[in-house]
């Protein structure tokens, strides 16, 4: 840019009149296409590529190349090069003007956040926790509280909102950290919140949020205290198993649950498997439930997806089912395991083209020993 300001044209009127492929081409239109190139970078390239045969027009666009105005600007401009490279004060590029831009909007929001570092939450905690700011504020306070008295009574003004806050995409994040940050006997108040309403377990393990908070209650939580919880989760697990939020849940209350809601949701897999496994996050069900069930229960799972040869094809190509579909090969014994094998090298070619059915196809061979594959 600096170049082009400090060096006239030398030819006798190209840059006003002359026409590049049927455009008026001007001085200022020369310098709107040169422009955006930083100046460094323009000189360089024009110094070390310079020669008779005018190679350092291959840097520029197509339509400039061979113009006769083109070439007396830059001939022009070459000589001035170590001259302007020495002065002071050179515009500077865009990508220094963005960098300082962004620079100054980063301090105006660390300021902002600062303005809110002094905030006192006391007697508006569920105000603020609807904020997104104000929601980091609450967060803050409940990890610097010196003790479990003051951590209940930022989470105590949360008594009444809890169904709403755990539905709202800042507050839910407040119940999380009282989860998280707080002795389980405190947060029975949230547990109470959710199941004095009949469907809102059900309700909150659909939603993207709520789903959230009931995974960490099951994971925080003793198993009596979420009893009415798993009471709720499994009246409705069929539902909730074939749910993108749900079966999360259910995945949670088979980690943390007792070996009676392990047993309750290994029939649930065995009752359900074909709808189950139709979607592409049902595998991750299937393989925590064999991850987790009793050894008798695997049993039952694993022959129930052995039983249809679509289900296994469908758990061997999934990058969340493989996993699955090789604990059940793996749990069936003698000729049920044989007849699964069998079924799966039916669909070799198709399991091949997946980098998940690969994986079962090893075991395939393993287990044929590459005679029937």
């Amino acid at each position: 840019q600096a170049i082009l300001a400090q060096t006239p044209c030398q030819t006798q009127g190209s840059c006003t009149s002359s026409s590049i492929s049927g455009h008026k081409m001007s001085s200022s239109a020369i310098d709107t296409c040169l422009a955006p190139r930083p100046l460094r970078s323009l000189a360089t390239r024009l110094t070390v590529v310079a020669s008779p045969q005018n190679q350092w027009l291959a840097y520029l666009p197509q339509r400039l190349q061979g113009q006769p105005e083109v070439l007396a600007v830059a001939a022009a401009a070459i000589p001035k090069i170590p001259e302007l490279l020495s002065q002071e004060g050179l515009p500077k590029s865009r990508a220094v003007r963005r960098t300082s831009s962004t620079c100054s909007s980063s301090s105006t929001g660390a300021a902002s956040v600062s303005s809110w570092d002094s905030v006192e939450v006391a007697g508006k905690v569920w105000e603020l926790s609807q904020d997104p700011q104000g929601c980091r504020c609450v967060q803050q306070a409940l990890e610097q509280a010196g003790s479990e008295e003051e951590r209940r009574a930022v989470a105590e003004e949360l008594r009444g909102h809890v169904f709403q806050a755990m539905r709202c995409p800042h507050a839910n994040h407040v119940l999380q950290k009282c989860i998280n940050t707080m002795q389980p006997e405190s947060l029975q108040f949230i547990i109470d919140e959710l199941t004095q309403q009949d469907g809102s377990v059900v309700r909150a393990a659909k939603h993207r949020f709520g789903s959230r908070i009931l995974r960490h209650l099951l994971k925080v939580c003793p198993p009596h205290q979420f009893s009415k919880i798993a009471s709720n989760l499994l009246e409705e697990a069929g539902k909730l198993a074939c749910h993108a939020f749900g079966n999360l849940v259910l995945q949670c209350l088979m980690k943390f649950g007792t070996e009676r809601h392990r047993y309750q949701l290994a029939r649930c897999v065995e009752q359900n498997v074909t709808a189950i496994c139709r979607l592409g996050f049902g595998g991750a069900f299937i393989e925590t439930t064999m991850t987790y069930a009793a050894s008798e229960d695997q049993l039952w799972i694993a022959r129930a997806c052995a039983q249809d040869a679509k289900v296994m094809l469908a758990l061997s190509k999934t990058k969340l089912g493989h996993k699955g579909a090789l604990l059940v090969l793996d749990t069936l014994q003698g000729e049920e395991r044989r007849r699964a094998c069998a079924n799966l090298t039916q669909h070799l070619e198709n399991l091949r083209s997946s980098t998940c059915g690969a994986h079962v196809v090893q075991f395939l061979e393993k287990e044929c020993d590459g005679s029937c594959l």
